[in-house]
């Protein structure tokens, strides 16, 4: 089937987002609120962190609000009226386009788009790059049918998400109802601080310096640690030196702690290795605890500290240089862990495991629609579907 293509400020409206007065802001909620970027976007919906008195720039609903700066290609649906930032545009597409087909086929043209971003510090398009786009425009009936059935298999993979987020809430009700709230530790657990139950490392630093030292080995970031979980689809590389490696070489279990992130509520986050990639070190903005497995099992360890309770030592720790902000190797030795008996925290840990067991069921039956997904949307826009 052979469809017209049309450059997509032909069938779409482009709203560019501007930066209002530096005056105009508020942290209250008088005024717009402001979608500055795709920092503002949460779980698929707009959520702005703060308002503006005046807006130059703005969204309707059913636009579909483009991220086009930094993390460029990221989209949320419009459910009303924003101010757009600089770091945003708005799509309001013609009665030609059916808004969830280009919902979809921006999804596809993402990377295209990406690769367009010039700058030094800051990747990002203008309005050209946007509308230069090249769009397949069947027919509205066609659209719609072919909508019909991405969302379908769309409606698939956000179920079984909606599972594994399920089963993580789960996992933090099987921890408050073994070992109650960090903050107010009902049980009167003894507290002692992670320096006097785990070995605390500080990782390693990346400089050009670097390219002397011999031997090149994987390391981890602070992308390749979320909260309770790893993300290792790309590890990178550095040169280091025997010492260097000695030192700050992973070891199945240990915990990796967010050391520094742009985000303040993501400073602390931390998660278990995995032991998945030998040898592996770990930079700087990651730090590692070692805990005495005598003493913590270090599941229960890893949930503590991700908890809103374990984590109030490291965020009040924290401090903020240049937009970064970051705690130190000796913030997490000073931070509190409650330490249950330890039969009690092997007991989580088993329970724990069995969960874990359903969420990689779950993650590979996800992994499986996605490629499927992936493959719908490929034939879509190529007249095949």
């Amino acid at each position: 089937m052979k469809w017209a293509f049309r450059r997509l400020d032909d069938v779409c409206s482009v709203i560019m987002g501007q930066a209002p007065p530096g005056d105009a802001y508020n942290n209250d909620s008088i005024g717009w609120p402001l979608i500055a970027g795709a920092g503002d976007f949460v779980n698929g919906r707009p959520a702005p962190k703060k308002h503006t008195r005046e807006a130059t720039k703005t969204s309707a609903a059913g636009d579909i609000i483009l991220g086009i700066r930094a993390s460029i290609g990221e989209k949320v649906l419009s459910d009303g009226e924003y101010c757009l930032g600089r770091g945003v545009a708005g799509l309001r597409p013609s009665t030609d386009l059916d808004g969830r087909f280009l919902w979809h086929w921006l999804t596809v043209v993402a990377p295209n788009l990406a690769a367009k971003g010039r700058g030094a510090t800051f990747k990002q398009v203008n309005r050209n790059d946007i509308g230069e786009l090249s769009i397949p425009l069947p027919s509205l009936k066609d659209q719609r049918r072919i909508v019909k059935v991405l969302d379908r298999a769309d409606e698939m993979r956000v179920k079984r998400r909606e599972a594994l987020a399920d089963l993580d809430e789960l996992t933090r009700s099987i921890f408050l109802d073994m070992f109650g709230s960090a903050t107010h530790n009902p049980f009167a657990w003894p507290i002692a601080h992670i320096g006097a139950l785990a070995d605390v490392q500080g990782g390693l630093q990346l400089s050009a310096s670097r390219s002397k030292h011999p031997i090149e080995v994987q390391y981890l970031r602070v992308a390749n640690v979320h909260r309770g979980r790893l993300h290792l689809a790309e590890i990178k590389t550095l040169k280091a030196s025997p010492a260097e490696i000695s030192r700050t070489s992973l070891k199945d279990q240990d915990l990796l702690i967010v050391e520094g992130h742009g985000n303040s509520e993501e400073i602390g986050r931390a998660a278990l290795w995995d032991d998945s990639v030998t040898p592996c070190v770990h930079q700087n903005h990651l730090i590692r605890a070692r805990f005495d497995p005598a003493r913590i099992v270090p599941i229960f360890a890893c949930h503590y500290v991700n908890s809103p309770g374990g984590r109030r030592h490291l965020l009040r720790a924290a401090k903020t240089t240049s937009g970064l902000n970051t705690i130190s190797v000796s913030d997490v030795r000073s931070t509190p862990l409650a330490t249950p008996p330890l039969d009690l925290q092997h007991a989580f840990a088993h329970r724990v495991a069995k969960v874990e067991d359903l969420k990689a069921a779950h993650q590979r039956s996800l992994t499986e629609l996605d490629a499927l997904f992936a493959s719908l949307q490929d034939r879509a826009f190529r007249g095949l579907l």
